[in-house]
């Protein structure tokens, strides 16, 4: 896999937050799920434990950093180990104070990664299993749960990999915390959040979708001008060309930041969008990583008592790993509840 400037810039986008006056702190122990799947596609399940400190850095986002040991990462009864050291960031769409706050999470990281191929285990073999140091990618999303002032927890669901290895899968991460110290106001005005569905209408390339995608919105105001939001989606694909039969049917998690500029009649918003997008494919197959492109559309928000339709139609283009350009439309709809609630009538 390249790793690119719009990669690195996709990853980072979400949390970019104002660095000064961190206060509010979380430390404790983190515990994960991964689960990889080999060449005939099965999956296979691996623990790990480490730690995580995290500093709110508005009430938008925080940043963290986090340890974590995988001892066992072999699905050939090799081996495979890691040790990932991660610089995580959360973007809090309705802020981090309340007993619950949904997030979309980015991570990028160092892996030193250990691989003996099982076939060394058995007979003379040059490898040494010493460990090399690659870069991890992750993205996902997740929820905090705020136990007064003195503790807080947070579950999250990504798409991990470390390049130029066999470690591409979906994780489930955990992690319990002793929380102190006050919340700082961010750049940042209310937000909301809400579940979404799309399809995907292709135009050139060889991807087509197996089913509609089915995701989360997130969209928060700034003070200065224009809103942030970010999309993420499980889109089942094919492939239709080029591919073996055991490879044709492929899973992704998308990933889609953008900025959107807009106008504000009495029933609602329009808006123009655009941003950088990521793809991770978890599942078996010739795209199996990460692919890259970006996004740009229009979309309308429309009010309706105390929630919010979306309805939207963005034009994706994705750089496969093999190289093809994948152009094609998502057009979709969401629901959430109304940024700034019922307005009195006049």
């Amino acid at each position: 896999m390249r790793i690119t400037l719009p990669l690195v810039s996709t990853l980072l986008l979400v949390g970019a937050a104002s660095a000064p006056a961190q206060r509010r702190i979380r430390l404790g122990p983190t515990y994960s799920t991964v689960t990889l799947e080999d060449l005939s596609g099965a999956g296979h399940s691996f623990p790990s434990y480490g730690g995580s400190l995290g500093l709110i850095t508005g009430d938008e986002s925080e940043t963290g950093v986090t340890i974590a040991r995988y001892t066992d990462l072999s699905t050939n009864h090799g081996v495979r180990r890691l040790t990932l050291y991660g610089l995580d960031s959360y973007y809090y769409p309705v802020g981090a104070r309340g007993v619950v706050a949904p997030f979309a999470l980015t991570a990028l990281g160092l892996a030193r990664v250990t691989e003996i191929d099982s076939v060394c285990l058995v007979i003379t073999c040059t490898a040494t299993g010493s460990a090399t140091s690659q870069l991890a990618l992750a993205f996902g999303l997740g929820i905090r749960i705020n136990a007064g002032r003195a503790a807080a927890a947070t579950v999250a669901a990504r798409f991990l990999e470390v390049p130029g290895s066999q470690i591409q899968g979906l994780e489930a991460v955990a992690n319990a915390s002793v929380a102190f110290g006050s919340f700082r106001q961010g750049e940042f005005l209310e937000g909301t959040v809400g579940p979404a569905a799309s399809y995907f209408i292709p135009i050139s390339g060889s991807l087509r979708g197996r089913s509609p995608f089915v995701g989360a919105r997130f969209r928060r105001d700034t003070k200065k001008a224009g809103t942030v939001s970010v999309q993420i989606d499980w889109a089942p694909v094919r492939i239709t060309a080029g591919c073996p039969s055991s490879g044709c049917d492929e899973s992704a998690v998308l990933f889609a930041p953008g900025y959107e500029a807009s106008v504000r009649p009495s029933w609602g918003r329009v808006y123009a969008e655009a941003g950088l997008l990521l793809a991770g494919v978890y599942t078996q197959g010739p795209d199996r990583g990460i692919a890259q492109g970006a996004h740009g559309g229009l979309g309308a928000d429309i009010y309706g008592g105390g929630l919010m339709w979306n309805v939207n139609g963005r034009l994706l283009w994705l750089q496969r790993n093999s190289g093809e350009n994948v152009f094609g439309v998502q057009l979709g709809a969401s629901l959430s509840p109304r940024i700034g609630g019922v307005q009195p009538a006049h």
